[in-house]
């Protein structure tokens, strides 16, 4: 009986080994099922000219990657709905011909030899602590060196002749200019229990009532450990763990009848002051779980801000304006927290939103309100994309704070 166990477990095992070879593919981005251009298309073409960024810094991305990420977010929304785009490098390279941006910090393809000396000197006798240390500096410039790359845009306006020159250039039936006014991840301001957890929100909740909203994370964090201390030192005053109350022994001598019997009470182990000791205890427990719970519950919140403005390339008028914010936060703790996934959430989000209402626009159709573009799948040019009525739990949520105003951009940055 027992060997027949065993053979069965052991094949069990070698079809889980097998099974297990491999790779998982996830297909994150879709390609669109479109059909090639040719020199006599009907098909428009739009020049995306580089965003103006407003947001600076480089957090969460540098200036360079906010335009790289946001520019193939809207090629891919034009080219699905017909529109074709020239390559990004090619329009920069003739807007620096032009004089019209600058790069700063020319990206530059490293050779093995760049860092000859300081692999040769992590090659000798350093301990493993200091090597760990050394090629975290080493990253950390790699990094600094590389948000140091980016656009100047010298300058701020263009006249009518750039533009036809640029229409020109790239035989372009538009321009599409705009920038960036938002790009951040800020901590989300959520008393969802889905997204925080229990913990967190029991005592986030607590405090607000209790004291309404500190003025920083500091005090905050004390009036969380009030709660916590004083509300497991109430509740531990009346428990009888860890500190037992005294065995109570009743002693009766002297015979039985009641005239002569001597009744003795007597206190056997235990601690006399028991209710102190647990109110100490559990007061402590408390404290620590809202110590915990101060550190956990952080629900990160990915914003992005964009505007954009169509231009006609034979004589510079606007001929569309807008903008659109969207807030993409974990719908749940169980969802994915990275920071990647948020931003790059957000901005596939307000792309997809911006070229919709661009698109309707241009075919004088009815502007339909534009929600989540995940999980894309390929479709011809002419079908429109549809509203999900089902979101996943896992599926971050997406803060629909689109903004449908006619602005004269004729002063935005290229």
């Amino acid at each position: 009986m027992f060997n027949r166990w065993f053979i069965l477990l052991l094949l069990l095992t070698i079809m889980v080994c097998l099974a297990s070879c491999g790779q998982k593919i996830k297909n994150s981005v879709a390609p669109l099922n479109t059909s090639v251009q040719y020199s006599n298309s009907a098909a428009k073409q739009i020049v995306v000219l580089p965003l103006a960024d407003y947001t600076m810094g480089v957090r969460p991305d540098d200036s360079l990657r906010r335009q790289v990420k946001i520019y193939e977010a809207l090629m891919y929304r034009l080219a699905e709905k017909g529109f074709y785009v020239p390559l990004k490098e090619d329009v920069v390279q003739y807007l620096v011909d032009l004089g019209i941006i600058q790069i700063i910090g020319k990206p530059s393809i490293r050779s093995s030899n760049s860092y000859g000396s300081i692999t040769e000197e992590l090659g000798s006798e350093w301990s493993d602590a200091m090597q760990e240390e050394i090629q975290k500096l080493v990253v950390v410039n790699e990094q600094l060196a590389k948000s140091k790359q980016r656009y100047e845009v010298t300058r701020v306006g263009l006249d009518p002749g750039t533009i036809q020159q640029i229409g020109r250039r790239f035989g372009a039936d538009y321009i599409l200019r705009g920038r960036v006014v938002e790009y951040e991840v800020r901590e989300g301001n959520t008393l969802n229990p889905l997204q925080i957890g229990i913990l967190p929100f029991f005592f986030d909740t607590s405090s607000a009532l209790l004291f309404g909203f500190a003025e920083s994370e500091r005090y905050d964090l004390w009036q969380d450990l009030a709660i916590g201390g004083g509300l497991g030192a109430l509740l531990g005053s009346n428990a009888e763990t860890p500190f037992t109350t005294p065995n109570k022994k009743t002693t009766i001598t002297g015979g039985s009848h009641p005239r002569f019997a001597t009744e003795s009470t007597s206190y056997h182990g235990g601690y006399e002051n028991h209710a102190g000791y647990n109110a100490a205890v559990w007061g402590a427990v408390g404290a620590s779980a809202a110590y915990m719970a101060s550190k956990g519950g952080q629900v990160p919140q990915a914003v992005v801000q964009i505007s954009l403005a169509l231009q006609d390339a034979s004589d510079g008028r606007i001929v569309w304006a807008n903008r659109v914010e969207r807030q993409v936060e974990p719908l749940s703790m169980w969802a994915d927290p990275a920071v990647r996934t948020q931003i790059d959430r957000a901005v596939e989000e307000a792309a997809g939103a911006l070229i919709v209402n661009l698109t309707n626009a241009l075919s004088n159709s009815p502007v339909d309100d534009y929600a989540a573009v995940s999980n894309v799948q390929p479709v011809p040019i002419t079908k429109e994309s549809k509203e999900s009525e089902i979101q996943e739990v896992n599926d971050p949520i997406i803060k629909d704070q689109q903004i449908q105003k006619q602005e004269d951009p004729a002063t935005w940055g290229s």
